[in-house]
């Protein structure tokens, strides 16, 4: 019974309490391309060689892997797990997740994580209008939970009127490079994405 209390002890004292752990991002390797009240979005790039500390996720997260690659993750209590990412993955996370993580391919792993700052429902603006609802009309559905809902565009999207009755983040890719859009709920507009986007992604935060 002494040595399961002292391995406990010793667990304790060598992971610092989640309270005084960093959050997530910003770290190396990941840059903030849109920040409101709502949400902060990050290009995020998991490079070898640069270990991020140990951290604690302080938010609920969605996001798309737009380049493939490998990483470690490693626990508070040091086990570590390989991860292998495809490109075009979607990823979501519920807050408090606590782990070090580290970029291991030459070629780095790279996404667009969106980061909900608001714990709860966003809500809906269901009060009408001239355009109908966005429906995904075009797209591929790629996740649908109580959070959120993510539409995948290969090719351009439908540029009929709509309205998003949701808030929304818009993620392009073109040429490599990824930028975010905010749309805010009751929005009626035409098209999603940049022009020359060779993907598009559309997070309906919920």
């Amino acid at each position: 019974m002494r040595w399961i209390f002292a391995a406990a002890l010793s667990l304790f004292i060598q992971s610092p309490p989640a309270a005084n752990l960093p959050p997530a991002y910003p770290r190396t390797g990941a840059a903030k391309i849109l920040d409101n009240d709502r949400v902060q979005v990050w290009n995020i790039g998991w490079l070898k060689g640069s270990p991020s500390p140990l951290h604690r996720h302080v938010y609920d997260l969605v996001g798309v892997y737009y380049e493939p690659g490998d990483r470690m993750i490693i626990s508070p209590e040091g086990a570590k797990r390989p991860v292998s990412t495809k490109a075009w993955d979607i990823a979501f996370q519920r807050v408090g997740v606590t782990h070090i993580e580290e970029g291991t391919s030459e070629a780095p792993l790279r996404a667009v994580f969106v980061e909900m700052k608001q714990p709860g429902a966003y809500g809906t603006d269901a009060s009408g209008g001239k355009a109908p609802a966005f429906s995904g009309q075009g797209g591929t559905q790629k996740l649908d939970n109580e959070r959120v809902t993510v539409w995948e565009y290969t090719q351009p999207p439908s540029a009929q009127p709509h309205r998003h009755t949701h808030d929304a983040v818009v993620v392009s890719i073109a040429g490599g490079k990824p930028s975010a859009a905010w749309v805010k709920q009751g929005t009626e507009h035409s098209g999603e994405g940049a022009s020359g986007a060779s993907r598009v992604y559309v997070f309906e935060i919920k």
